[in-house]
């Protein structure tokens, strides 16, 4: 995961501010990954106190043992009112070592308006060489008055090849390390997951799911897998199917195949399936605000359904 951060657009934003000596006093780390946002956030202290996880005060960094880096909540805690008083009240206190503190705040996005707002004024003028990086894997909970007063840093989702490179390089060779890749929305998380054995409810789902040709249909597999853990998954599994079937239809000319693809072959016309990756991607990003996901899987299905109706009879 290392890796991946250094090479985002973001991390290589945060060095050159730092190296130029122009580092704001608060950044927002937008970062889709939850199980990797804390780590993430660290890897960006060791930039901002220029140490290596070799160094000691690096190595207390990552541990979360550095009294000048500080990072909440405390594991399997909510950040609530009362931390974010005493975070604040800890800010007035002199560092430990040299002449910086920094404070990191993972999933800000769950913390509470009353909060955010308790925190509004010491992240918009914090103490002399006092600095702050929130992270978020969602911007939309966070309020106005804090995002106006950041620097923000985005990680996008990874690519396939970025992922695949990930997982072979604590992997090498597993069986699933691509399909997990091309699977997982650019989500490391998930991809580990997937390649760890997760996959096949994944695509049964999705298959499932893309099976359903009409709208009472639909309806019961969108309900069926509304709860879904695998959100992100399935819909982004889903559009990768839609694209590898539309694509096998048009390298035969229209004909189906007996076997693999072809079962979504037979069930839907080439521009019902390109439809169909395109609503999926639609759905992916709206997850982003936290949608009701049955409804989400209801309407790429409904636009899938509505195209190749229409395709069926013009060809009448």
């Amino acid at each position: 995961m290392e890796i991946l951060i250094k090479n985002s657009s973001a991390y290589k934003i945060f060095c050159r501010e730092a190296e130029a000596g122009r580092l704001a006093h608060a950044y927002m780390l937008s970062f889709e990954d939850s199980a990797y946002l804390r780590d993430a956030l660290k890897i960006f202290a060791l930039r901002y106190f220029s140490v290596s996880a070799e160094d000691k005060a690096g190595g207390q960094i990552l541990r979360e043992a550095f009294p000048d880096c500080k990072i909440y909540p405390e594991q399997g805690k909510k950040f609530n009112a009362e931390a974010a008083v005493a975070l604040i009240e800890d800010c007035a206190m002199r560092p430990a070592y040299g002449d910086r503190k920094l404070y990191l705040i993972s999933s800000f996005d769950e913390c509470s308006a009353v909060v955010q707002n308790k925190l509004l004024k010491v992240i918009e003028e914090p103490p002399e060489g006092v600095g702050f990086i929130l992270g978020a894997t969602s911007l939309s909970p966070v309020l106005p008055t804090i995002l106006s007063r950041v620097r923000l840093l985005e990680v996008p989702p990874f690519t396939a090849d970025m992922i695949f490179g990930a997982l072979e390089r604590k992997n090498a060779g597993a069986a699933l390390n691509r399909r997990a890749a091309e699977s997982c929305g650019g989500v490391l998380s998930v991809a580990e997951a997937l390649a760890g054995g997760e996959f096949t409810e994944v695509n049964d789902a999705a298959a499932e799911i893309l099976s359903a040709s009409t709208p009472s249909a639909a309806g019961l597999a969108a309900l069926k897998y509304g709860d879904s853990k695998y959100k992100r998954e399935i819909v982004s599994h889903a559009q990768r199917l839609c694209l590898e079937a539309a694509r096998a239809k048009a390298l035969r000319g229209g004909h189906t195949a007996d076997s693999g693809a072809g079962a979504l072959e037979k069930i839907w016309t080439e521009a019902a399936l390109l439809r169909g990756a395109e609503a999926f991607g639609e759905a992916q990003r709206d997850l982003k605000f936290n949608a009701y996901f049955s409804a989400l899987l209801f309407g790429a299905m409904l636009k899938m359904i509505e195209e190749n109706n229409k395709w069926l009879k013009l060809s009448e």
